[in-house]
């Protein structure tokens, strides 16, 4: 698919994973399912130019996509416009819409359909 990821075992992104886990078994505890995705390969998927592209570009495109919210009303930042993304994945994945890469017997990484 010619996406980048990030190894989890690279330096900070061992600090990342496991911050994820904790928070994922919380969630789960709470009875809320939870999908694993990555905003630059929403984003690469979409077409819309990751957040180091420039975030002025990437906050139109999600708007022109409909999001809508505090990105309505203000210049968000790459983090909050890279959560923008990944809510945008959560909707299509609960409407069904969504491609599913990975080892199934593993946590699967959730992305949006072409």
């Amino acid at each position: 698919m010619g996406i980048r990821f990030f190894p989890i075992t690279l330096g900070p992104m061992r600090a990342l994973t496991k911050r994820g886990m904790h928070l994922r078994e919380q969630l789960e505890r709470l009875g809320k399912e939870v999908i694993e995705t990555y905003p630059g390969a929403a984003q690469d998927l979409l077409g819309i130019g990751r957040k180091q592209y420039g975030l002025e570009r990437l906050q139109s495109s999600l708007k022109n996509l409909g999001c809508t919210g505090d990105i309505m009303k203000r210049e968000l930042t790459g983090d909050e416009l890279d959560a923008v993304s990944c809510a945008l994945v959560a909707k299509e994945y609960s409407q069904g819409s969504y491609l599913a890469i990975g080892n199934p017997s593993e946590v699967m990484m959730i992305l949006p359909k072409k």
